[in-house]
């Protein structure tokens, strides 16, 4: 049994084509064909059905590849562990950061970074919690950025970075526009705009208060960005929720409209997660540290903060 063996019955899986993994890896057809069928033998289990127009894992396969997997993500951080042994901090590491969040806190720790840590080279994909998650057991990233407490069944690293506090942006034709604190439970959900069901944020945001996606009228508008939505309160009027650090980037003739919303302040927690045998290890620390000195002070403790859960689940 060999990597290279591994490797292509990881990506027939993924394929459900000989074709395909053959020019994915950049190698012949019979090529694939025979170094799967040598597994197989080796291996004494049938690992795919090819009796379907799409090669498919069997049961057995199914269970098999995700062991394999492992390995093979192990395997990768093996190659990159001797630069790691090095005392200066250099090398190239991937980040997945949640779209509520990126464009927002990338901006504030990415400049200190690079000055700080030159020989760092960072990749960051804005990415969801399900694929984040995914990409760490599979090797595409080294770490990810998302807002916890999530229920996980991988057994992963987390570690919280800063507590980020939920804040309402009124309209300034809006009855409550004239109030500092809002009392939530005496909203209107009708003028209220929500980000689309299926991310981390919409979840917490229900959380904090029975609430559905605006969908009176004749005007339903359904998006992933929180900017787009501070626009649509701007000039359509109306509600709409705002973590934090977007707040830091409102016009200041547009703070009026950020509100507090009344008791004890609610916040999502951001954490760093990554393998607990992450060999970028050292390089992720430093992040964390940069990012933890970028983001305002008051941000950094969760004390007397209600972290607001998530729904999230691992599949």
């Amino acid at each position: 049994m060999t990597l290279k063996q591994l490797k292509y019955a990881l990506a027939l899986g993924r394929l459900g084509s000989y074709i395909g993994v053959a020019k994915s890896m950049g190698v012949s057809q019979p090529a694939v064909s025979l170094q799967i069928q040598a597994l197989e033998d080796e291996l004494g289990i049938i690992l795919f059905d090819r009796s379907t127009k799409n090669v498919e894992p069997t049961l057995n396969g199914i269970a098999f590849l995700e062991k394999a997997q492992l390995l093979v993500t192990e395997s990768k951080q093996l190659e990159d562990f001797a630069i790691q042994l090095s005392e200066e901090i250099q090398g190239e590491v991937c980040l997945g950061v949640i779209p509520t969040l990126s464009p927002f806190l990338v901006p504030l720790f990415i400049d200190e970074l690079n000055k700080k840590y030159p020989r760092i080279k960072i990749r960051i994909q804005e990415a969801i919690t399900e694929d984040i998650l995914r990409g760490i057991k599979t090797g595409t990233f080294h770490g990810g950025i998302i807002s916890t407490p999530i229920e996980l069944k991988s057994n992963l690293d987390l570690a919280p970075l800063f507590y980020e506090q939920f804040y309402l942006y009124v309209s300034d034709k809006h009855e409550l526009y004239s109030q500092d604190k809002i009392d939530i439970n005496k909203l209107d959900y009708s003028d209220v705009w929500l980000l689309r069901e299926g991310n981390c944020f919409m979840d917490q945001v229900t959380n904090i208060c029975s609430i559905q996606s605006n969908q009176n009228g004749n005007f339903v508008y359904e998006s992933n960005n929180i900017d787009a939505l501070r626009r649509i309160v701007e000039y359509k009027g109306g509600i709409t929720f705002l973590p934090e650090l977007s707040t830091l980037m409102i016009p200041s003739e547009q703070e009026e409209m950020i509100k507090e919303i009344k008791g004890r302040k609610k916040v999502r927690e951001v954490t760093m997660v990554s393998l607990k045998t992450e060999v970028r290890r050292n390089l992720l620390n430093v992040i964390n540290q940069v990012i933890k000195d970028s983001v305002p002070s008051q941000m950094l403790s969760g004390e007397d903060k209600e972290i607001v859960k998530t729904n999230f689940i691992e599949k």
